[in-house]
């Protein structure tokens, strides 16, 4: 879930801490796995506008990060948007 108080995604605070800047993030996915992901994408990713995605580019970031898919997810998110009360 965004951090209502700083309005930041999971993934973005994992950025943060880690010190690693988007542009970096690209570098490693381009590195690290046989297809990249554009900028635009992980842009959107990081900012929360993308939430919905598949479970490669879920592991690309994992990969990059060196992170568990639990790190980065925005669980809660999905439990109060996409489950019937």
């Amino acid at each position: 879930m965004i951090n209502s108080e700083n309005k930041q995604t999971k993934i973005k605070q994992v950025l943060e801490r880690k010190n690693i800047s988007q542009s970096e993030l690209f570098d490693r996915i381009k590195n690290n796995c046989n297809t990249h992901l554009g900028k635009d994408v992980i842009s959107k990713i990081v900012n929360g506008k993308k939430t919905n995605y598949e479970i490669y580019t879920l592991l690309k970031l994992c990969v990059a990060l060196d992170v568990t898919p639990n790190e980065i997810i925005e669980k809660d998110d999905f439990i109060s948007t996409q489950l019937k009360k």
